[in-house]
């Protein structure tokens, strides 16, 4: 049967808009005859083992070439594929297979996000295991070697919420030819796309498996293939540095959802190993630049323009700027821009459902205008924060709070600020440290503006910020290129107050030709719970034209300023 090749849309979108030539590896999964391409990675100078970075399962199937003229005559494995694309020509892109040295010419099918995730799981297997070594190189090698091959008698998986569990010889408390999609529907209930309840914007995140990693204390010695001996002793008078620290596992496999809990426990085995692999890659490079600290820490992404997840390891002594370097690599493996973090602490995929918390980009779903301007949206991720939430009464008085809140909120998730969104508390404190307010200023109810907002961005998150006055709310007509350039530009929301109430501007569609101009206006204002149907269909969230502002009163808009970095 003929093998039908799927290609992930942000491959094609990436290879799109990439306008130099380059070459490079493509990652996938083979499932029974389908064969699902679903990473990019280009081609660099430094040597790394890309796919360490990538949960099991997915493995190396081909490369991509993007050129002005196509070379076929390029050498790739056996019963792998190629994919081009062509520099200067849109949808152009071709894929051919490797059959008996030759490359011929082969349909393809588009894959999305929402189709790749309801046909794959993600399995998280979480523990630790404790390493104890001298503090030398080859010390370190041989008691990685033994922890690695100890894996397979010592290791039990067993999945949260269920009473599953896996180990060499069979699974317990399961059908070992039951799918793991039933699991995932037994843990998190059938009907569960990582949406809520009436949000009419279906998306489909990655469905997520949780399993601990378990060690048998006892075995059965008639299978136990390690034979003991009689211990030596080896006297050394010599001053030793001892390792004795956990090795945290934390790590991701990509399966089919139909994949059999009976073939599962090989697949998490060979997770182990290989984080095991790349935990003794880092600390080795540590070790033999002298350096003590051997602390490290998993962090799993899930770029928006990728759509797949990638794990690094930071080590606990490491700053954002000394993992600089490693992290402008990885975009450019990855074919993204150097103008915005991706792969910062900050940025770590949340595995945690917020069921109470605010809503992430409650404008997505909403009905553009019919304006016919130049549209300029936010981009990126914000939390949409507003009265009442958090049990707290701020009805009247609480919406430039609020605004602040949503432009934290944006660059947390953006990943340039590592701390959590300032409470009011905070905020406040904040402008009575800087001399701004007085003490008593503390507690108060007293209302803020955008000074206040630029204010506490700058001094809290260190966000620096542009202040635009508007005399009138008719004269906002004026402001539309000053907002395109900014969401073209930089793309942060922005706070607008002034002598009335409070709002954030998350985009503007300016008819040049025309001068009409509409904002797109998320309200501080709105008081009831996180339903998403609500917000969008009364308003809370949407298009308001020239006559939303008040004709006889004056604006400040706050407009964050975005560094161009990684």
């Amino acid at each position: 049967m003929k093998q039908t090749i799927k290609i992930s849309q942000t491959i094609i979108d990436r290879l799109g808009r990439t306008p130099n030539s380059c070459d490079g590896n493509l990652y996938g999964i083979s499932h029974q005859n389908d064969l699902f391409i679903l990473v990019l990675q280009a081609d660099s100078e430094n040597e790394i083992d890309f796919s360490s970075f990538l949960p099991t399962g997915i493995e190396l199937c081909g490369r991509f070439q993007k050129a002005e003229i196509t070379d076929l005559n390029i050498q790739i494995p056996a019963q792998s594929v190629l994919v081009t694309s062509s520099i200067g020509k849109e949808n152009n892109v071709n894929l051919y297979q490797e059959q008996n040295g030759k490359l011929n010419k082969s349909e393809y099918q588009i894959i999305t996000e929402q189709e790749i995730n309801s046909t794959f799981l993600f399995i998280r297997l979480k523990g630790e295991v404790v390493l104890k070594s001298e503090f030398t190189v080859q010390a370190l090698k041989d008691a990685f070697q033994i922890i690695k091959k100890s894996l397979p008698l010592d290791s039990v998986f067993g999945l949260l919420k269920s009473n599953l569990f896996l180990q060499e010889h069979g699974t317990i408390n399961a059908e070992s030819n039951s799918a793991i999609n039933e699991f995932y529907e037994d843990v998190n209930g059938a009907n569960d796309e990582g949406s809520r309840k009436k949000n009419k914007v279906v998306s489909i995140k990655p469905r997520v498996l949780d399993f601990n990693y378990l060690q048998q204390l006892t075995r059965d010695k008639s299978i136990d293939s390690i034979k003991e001996h009689a211990p030596i002793g080896i006297l050394n008078k010599n001053p030793l540095t001892i390792i004795d620290t956990l090795l945290p596992l934390n790590c991701i496999s990509m399966v089919h959802e139909q994949t059999k809990t009976s073939q599962l426990y090989e697949i998490l085995l060979k997770s182990t190993a290989n984080r095991l692999s790349l935990l003794e890659e880092k600390i080795i490079q540590f070790v033999k630049s002298n350096r003590k600290s051997l602390t490290f820490q998993p962090y799993h992404y899930y770029p928006e323009e990728c759509k797949h997840f990638l794990t690094l390891l930071y080590a606990k002594s490491q700053t954002d700027k000394d993992t600089e370097s490693e992290r402008k690599l990885i975009h450019k493996q990855l074919l993204l821009d150097l103008n915005t973090p991706r792969f910062r602490r900050a940025n770590q995929y949340s595995f945690d459902k917020k069921l109470n918390g605010p809503l992430i980009n409650p404008h997505e779903g909403v009905k553009n205008t019919d304006n016919g301007g130049t549209i300029a949206l936010v981009k990126g991720k914000y939390e949409y924060y507003h009265y009442c939430q958090n049990n707290m009464d701020d009805n009247g008085w609480g919406c430039a709070y609020r605004s602040l809140q949503t432009l934290a909120s944006w660059f947390k998730l953006q990943g340039y600020v590592d701390r959590d969104v300032p409470t009011y508390q905070e905020i406040q404190q904040c402008l009575v440290d800087i001399r701004d307010k007085p003490s008593s200023f503390v507690g108060s109810r007293q209302w803020i503006g955008s000074t206040e907002v630029n204010f506490v961005l700058n001094t809290l998150l260190g966000v620096q910020n542009k202040i635009v006055y508007v005399s009138n709310g008719e004269d906002m007509a004026s402001q539309g290129p000053e907002l395109v350039n900014h969401f073209q530009n930089y793309g942060s929301p922005i706070m607008i107050g002034g002598g009335v109430l409070a709002h954030t501007i998350l985009g503007v569609d300016y008819n040049q030709q025309t001068g009409d101009i509409r904002f797109l206006i998320l309200d501080p204002h709105y008081t009831a719970g996180e339903d998403l149907h609500v917000i969008q269909n009364k308003g809370w969230c949407g298009w308001k034209n020239l006559s939303f502002w008040n004709k006889t009163a004056y604006y400040n808009m706050c407009l964050p300023l975005v560094p161009r970095e990684v």
